[in-house]
């Protein structure tokens, strides 16, 4: 039901208001009363009633006051003024303060009546609306995805139909700007799932996607765009760069700026964690977000070197802003990690200096030659650890190791996790 306060400094009126009409038959209660302005103040700030009937002369504080102080107080009660004045001054002041109705005594209880369900019927439809605007608040996200997942899958193909929902849903987008887009995809988000519990990952999750949002969106001076999750564990960045230039080349930058921001962060899941990106060509329209999509993913997946965060350009494998020597490096890693191999064995068979090559390795990526060749090799013994009928001893000896003890440790330090327990989560 819905409440009303009645502020009156005469007895008999209050009382009249109140035992008079049944008001409960017509979905009201009356839930409090007062004899003055100052006193039916504070009982409508405690308790908040839908309507307020009030008199306009009252000792202490009068209606017009009352109403004024209402209104400073944020009370968005609907207000029916009573008063045996009928100057229109005094109408058009309360008007003027917040009152729907304005009544002159003494009121019979047929027009009562009839005013306060018209009001009430007001103060049901606006509370109706703002649950609605409140519930579609809460669902806007998932709208704006489901638009955007209908985009890049093609199910929304017309121009025009595009542009008045970017405009409705309110996205930072415009349909005939040149775009490009960004694949951001968790390594080994399955066997993340598995070592944290659901609120350590949800809050992974958002340390995540607020990073990316700091790197690749809020500082970006040069473009706007829009950030989604996907899939789990898999962020879009659609970017409409407003600059001329390589806009590829400034988002890899941002990408690394990402990967330095997250590092930073000092919680233990996110110590050894890393990320595939990959980023799409440049479309002239936004009409080609599915083929950005596809750009974007299947270089997300060219990581040349797993075990170590990456950013690819779709075209490039990934190895376009590396040094020469890495590039050779990394593919003697590949080739030849099953070998006991180190950085003097790569340097030589590249006519440099171990202590070049080494300096290359910790500039560029960030770890040394052996680091690099470890995570390599772990991720080669994932992948064998997926065939239940290799034992842990063989893959230990197929990636390049004799001591399986020695083995176990290096795969835990990195993954977390044994290779056994490894093999019990994948299982």
């Amino acid at each position: 039901m819905l409440t009303i306060l009645v502020v009156d400094d005469e007895y008999l009126v209050r009382k009249g208001i109140r035992e008079t009409i049944s008001w409960e038959n017509y979905g009201f209660t009356i839930i409090g009363e007062a004899d003055n302005g100052k006193e039916g103040l504070q009982f409508a700030i405690t308790h908040h009633p839908d309507i307020i009937i009030t008199d306009i002369r009252m000792p202490f504080m009068d209606g017009l006051e009352f109403m004024a102080k209402l209104q400073e107080a944020g009370l968005n009660s609907r207000i029916i003024v009573l008063s045996g004045y009928g100057e229109f001054d005094y109408a058009r002041t309360a008007i003027e303060n917040g009152a729907v109705a304005y009544l002159l005594k003494p009121v019979e209880n047929e027009k009562l009546i009839e005013t306060i369900t018209k009001v009430g019927e007001k103060v049901v439809n606006d509370r109706n609306t703002f649950e609605y605007y409140q519930r579609l608040q809460i669902e806007l996200p998932a709208i704006k995805k489901q638009f955007l997942l209908d985009l890049i899958n093609g199910d929304i193909t017309g121009a025009d139909d595009i542009q008045a929902k970017l405009r409705l849903l309110q996205l930072p987008l415009a349909v005939n700007d040149t775009n490009l887009m960004v694949v951001i995809k968790l390594d080994e988000f399955k066997i993340i799932t598995q070592q944290f519990t659901a609120q350590t990952l949800e809050n992974l999750r958002g340390m995540i996607f607020d990073s990316i949002n700091q790197c690749l969106v809020i500082e970006s001076k040069n473009s706007r765009g829009f950030i989604f999750e996907k899939n789990p564990g898999e962020w879009v960045f659609i970017a409409q760069p407003s600059c001329s230039g390589d806009p590829g080349a400034v988002l890899r930058e941002n990408c690394k700026t990402f990967f330095t921001k997250l590092k930073a962060i000092d919680r233990p899941e996110v110590s050894n964690i890393t990320f595939s990106i990959g980023i799409s060509n440049v479309h002239s329209t936004i009409t080609k977000i599915g083929r950005s999509y596809e750009e974007a993913t299947v270089a997300a997946n060219c990581k040349f070197l797993p075990g170590t965060n990456s950013v690819v350009a779709f075209g490039d494998n990934g190895v376009t802003d590396c040094h020469a020597e890495i590039k050779k490096a990394i593919a003697y890693i590949r080739a030849h990690y099953a070998e006991n191999i180190t950085a003097e064995t790569a340097a030589k068979e590249f006519y440099i200096s171990p202590s070049y090559l080494m300096h290359l390795f910790k500039a560029e990526l960030g770890k040394t030659f052996n680091d690099s060749l470890i995570d390599y090799r772990i991720e080669m013994a994932k992948e064998l650890l997926q065939d239940p009928s290799c034992r842990i001893y063989e893959v230990c000896q197929k990636v390049g190791y004799t001591d399986t003890k020695y083995f176990s440790q290096l795969f835990k330090k990195i993954t977390g996790m044994s290779p056994k327990d490894y093999v019990k989560k994948i299982s």
